[in-house]
């Protein structure tokens, strides 16, 4: 059978921390949204790419929720450092250990996703995929971007904003395209996020055209080239670590919206998602009934 999804991105060994310390874990755009996918009942594929002694620790988690992984062999497995620079967790600072390869066309799996949706880009810097890669894959099935790794520049061991310089030939390939406030302000030169979100959807070449700009604790904005609407975010317990929360986020909205959700209800339901993902150290990991009933309970308080 076919997997409903396939993420494709580097799995990397992170530390995480702030002012009181740090963890290690598994971590990357393909992870964190594999494993939601996974736990909201998705059949889900990963490929990557990694040290193949780094596979037992990194891909266990995976593995135990059923994921199918391919991870091709690599001299060096993708290795961050972040550090959250304020307590609402909307500035962090990264730096880099050590890099994987790029990806190629021949890391491409061989069959489409079912009914060709979607597979899942999640590259975390510049040159982990270019824009032959994009198309490459475009050629499979609808293509959702994480664009964050297309203005990530590695320099002397830092991670540095940059512009994205194919920026127009890459997304004429992709469907969906996911960015948190300031990628999206770089990418498109609009400093609102409305504004940013219906410019990156105007570029977009393949349907059904829709942009996410994810804006922390102030929710997110979803766009077509038509029209742009605002998702709020859902009140929780406290922030433990926002880490993957915009990787959750872009996962949950495109499993709902393959189940037949329109923009604003498979907004809502990721805002959820990425709540539970706020809320505690790791990956997403509570059920879709858990998220089903929480959706439900916020309608009936704000309704």
């Amino acid at each position: 059978m076919a997997s409903s999804f396939h993420t494709i991105g580097h799995i990397t060994r992170d530390r995480v921390g702030g002012a009181g310390g740090g963890r290690e874990q598994a971590g990357g755009a393909a992870h964190y949204a594999a494993l939601t996918l996974a736990r909201l009942g998705e059949r889900v594929a990963v490929t990557t790419r990694m040290a193949p002694r780094d596979r037992p620790a990194l891909l266990a988690e995976l593995q135990a929720a059923g994921v199918e992984v391919t991870a091709h062999p690599s001299p060096a497995t993708t290795t961050f450092e972040s550090v959250w620079l304020d307590a609402a967790m909307r500035r962090r600072a990264l730096s880099v250990g050590a890099r994987a390869a790029p990806f190629t066309a021949d890391d491409l799996p061989a069959a489409t996703t079912a009914a060709g949706f979607p597979l899942l880009l999640g590259p975390l810097l510049a040159g982990d995929m270019d824009v032959r890669f994009i198309a490459h894959a475009a050629a499979r099935g609808v293509v959702a971007l994480d664009a964050q790794g297309m203005v990530r520049a590695h320099r002397d061991g830092r991670v540095a904003a940059q512009p994205w310089a194919d920026m127009e030939a890459g997304l004429k390939a992709v469907g969906f395209v996911k960015a948190d406030t300031e990628e999206a302000a770089l990418l498109t030169g609009e400093a609102d996020p409305r504004r940013a979100a219906r410019r990156l959807a105007r570029h977009l070449g393949t349907p059904p055209r829709e942009a996410i700009v994810t804006m922390a604790g102030d929710g997110a904005i979803i766009a077509t080239p038509r029209s742009a609407r605002a998702i709020a975010a859902l009140p929780g317990e406290p922030a433990v670590d926002a880490t993957g929360c915009g990787d959750t986020f872009f996962a949950a909205y495109l499993a709902r919206r393959r189940r037949g959700d329109g923009v604003a209800a498979a907004g809502r339901f990721a805002a959820v998602c990425a709540t539970f993902t706020l809320e505690r150290q790791g990956a997403f990991a509570a059920s879709l009934p858990k998220v089903l009933a929480r959706g439900d309970g916020w309608r009936r308080r704000s309704g």
